[in-house]
């Protein structure tokens, strides 16, 4: 890759440009004063006993698996294969001679493959286009393409105890405050949904037991948020978006373009999935050791990044920086102030319209703001009679039951914008505690990734899909982020991903 570079007069005048910032920077009193802070920091946690817990290996993932409820259940799940299994040893010559077994065939070796595929379409597809049916006949597809994998491969079936615990028992949560829903009707489509999202992120983590093919799902994910972001160019630049006043204060913002929302249909939820996926722009320029491949995903990153901004989305940005730091900490925690610090000095240089739509976040006058605080107020005497079974899920049995506690001055509300309470609400405390706890575990298996993996392509992965996760979970305390499906089943696509890391990296330890 080097000598690629220095072939170029364009990329070694870079090149050594950026050598020279470094050798500067490593050679500043602050970057060694940010160095010894470090260390300090290293030997620190390494002596405390509460991180020190993170470094040992989870008991917990060593009994699930052996449990007689995960034995239960696939047995279940492997019943159809198992019947099917009989009939093509019968009869395997006459099946494998078959045009349309062997196209079968072929799909279901790359079915890594056409999951990222499955992934691409779901964001790609603008919001007026899109049905909430396709996940589910796509998800139909990949999981008939595993069961006759299933049958044609006796290493290949479905196994529950390779997801984590608490991811089961927030499942469990789910499925009851659907069957105990106060309309159960309402909460049908929303239970669906969930169960769709389930059974992808099963079959993912048991179809991937290679850091290549999560790497390939990856980098497929990360061409499909560039192609989101040029269509927001193309709507910014070349179509044009009119200012919407009940997404922006024109009072506090003014001179303000249209937001960008791009595939999405609004610029807060494009801007959730972009917080959710953007750390896997610098995940793929790491994993990569291809110079073509690294100079497109640094211009998809700039590009991508400027599209950020002009969602107008001051939470997605907030969110963001979260999500970027979160993954510096894990990478690499002595450029965690030096990157923080070059954040804050960045932001008087914004442009003067990206400055002020910022800086609107601590001014107590803003409508959003307001707004956000009439909808909470009603919220809290509606937890207090419903937060142990919560009303049932889904968004519309919600709205059925907010309308008796709010005020007739508010509007209709579509949700909390809070997606810690939405959840309690709506699926009870087991639901929101388990969601905490996952959100415990997965620390601790990154942590432990991190401490105990071998493969450095792994540990990136792991870094951006926490980074993503802590990323939206931030911006879950000023919104909904599930409220829109497609955004709730790519962040369990992420939480898979970990799941998928720590499978890895036990069965590296046992070989």
């Amino acid at each position: 890759m080097y000598n690629s570079i220095k072939s170029s007069f364009f990329l070694s005048y870079i090149y050594d440009f950026f050598i020279f910032l470094n050798k500067s920077f490593k050679e500043s009193f602050v970057y060694n004063l940010f160095l010894r802070f470090s260390i300090k920091f290293d030997i620190f946690l390494n002596n405390s006993h509460i991180w020190g817990f993170f470094f040992k290996k989870d008991s917990l993932d060593q009994l699930w698996p052996k449990s007689g409820f995960v034995h239960i259940v696939n047995t279940v799940l492997n019943f159809p294969a198992k019947i099917f299994k009989s009939l093509y040893v019968k009869y395997e010559e006459v099946f494998e001679s078959s045009i349309l077994f062997k196209l079968l065939h072929l799909l279901s070796n790359n079915l890594s493959f056409i999951m990222g595929f499955g992934l691409l379409f779901t964001i790609i597809i603008p919001d007026h286009m899109w049905y909430n049916i396709y996940s589910v006949l796509l998800t139909l597809a990949i999981s008939l393409l595993f069961i006759f994998k299933s049958i044609t491969n006796d290493n290949f079936k479905f196994d529950l105890g390779e997801l984590d615990f608490s991811y089961i028992v927030f499942m469990i949560a789910i499925i009851l405050s659907a069957l105990l829903s106060l309309f159960p009707k309402s909460s049908l489509n929303d239970l669906i949904f969930y169960i769709v999202t389930s059974i992808s992120v099963l079959i993912l983590v048991n179809s991937t037991d290679k850091t290549k093919d999560l790497n390939n799902i990856i980098e497929i994910l990360v061409f499909g948020v560039f192609l989101t972001a040029l269509y927001g160019l193309y709507q910014w630049k070349v179509v044009g978006i009119e200012v919407n006043p009940s997404l922006t204060d024109i009072t506090l913002n003014q001179g303000m373009s249209g937001r960008v929302f791009s595939t999405m249909g609004n610029p807060n939820i494009y801007g959730e999935l972009l917080v959710l996926t953007m750390p896997f722009f610098l995940v793929s320029f790491l994993n990569t050791e291809s110079t073509i491949k690294k100079i497109f995903f640094t211009g998809a990153f700039l590009v991508t990044t400027v599209i950020l901004l002009k969602t107008g989305s001051r939470s997605a940005w907030v969110s963001f920086a979260a999500a970027i730091m979160t993954f510096i900490f894990f990478k690499d925690k002595k450029l965690l102030i030096p990157m923080a610090a070059l954040g804050a000095l960045a932001i008087p240089f914004l442009p003067d319209s990206i400055y002020r739509r910022m800086m609107t976040i601590f001014n107590s006058n803003d409508s959003s703001l307001q707004y956000r605080k009439d909808i909470l107020e009603p919220a809290i005497p509606m937890l207090r009679n419903y937060w142990i079974t919560g009303v049932g899920l889904g968004i519309e049995v919600f709205n059925t039951i907010y309308k008796r506690y709010k005020s007739f001055t508010l509007k209709t509300v579509a949700h909390t914008h809070n997606l810690f309470l939405q959840v309690w609400l709506e699926s009870g405390i087991i639901a929101i505690l388990s969601l905490l706890w996952l959100g415990f575990r997965l620390i601790k298996k990154t942590t432990y990734i991190f401490r105990n993996g071998n493969d450095y392509r792994l540990k990136n992965i792991v870094a951006g899909s926490i980074g993503g996760i802590a990323g939206l979970m931030v911006m879950g305390f000023a919104d909904h982020v599930w409220f829109y499906n497609r955004i709730l089943f790519i962040f369990w696509i992420l939480v898979s991903f970990i799941f998928i890391s720590i499978k890895l990296v036990y069965k590296e330890e046992s070989e």
